[in-house]
């Protein structure tokens, strides 16, 4: 009986991530600082109707950034799956760097 118990506890925690997608625009010469956008959603059963929430990653990268320009953003599309797959999680994630103006021009006088 505690087997079996053992065994059905097991199934419940299983789960499963995966990167569905990564994706990089070219990196400056001079990086500046780095910033950072993450959203993500609960699904059930993969009735997910909107990806809405992603949408607002562009305005927070924007607003870290206020004098100048987001580079080199590299994003990750992420699953993580819980209980026998019912359940899961997407997560993207936005990593760039935040170039002033000085920036890109000591970037563009870079050999």
């Amino acid at each position: 009986m505690i087997r079996l118990l053992g065994v059905a506890l097991l199934v419940l925690l299983t789960g499963c991530a995966s990167i569905n997608s990564v994706s990089l625009t070219s990196i400056p010469a001079v990086k500046g600082k780095e910033i950072h956008s993450e959203r993500s959603k609960f699904i059930f059963l993969a009735f997910n109707f909107d990806n809405d929430y992603v949408n607002e990653m562009t305005d927070e990268l924007k607003t870290q950034c206020p004098n100048g320009q987001v580079k080199g953003i590299l994003t990750k599309d992420e699953t993580i799956m819980y209980f026998l797959f019912v359940f899961y999680t997407r997560k993207v994630t936005a990593t760039g760097y935040c170039q002033t103006q000085n920036m890109a021009q000591l970037s563009e006088n870079m050999p």
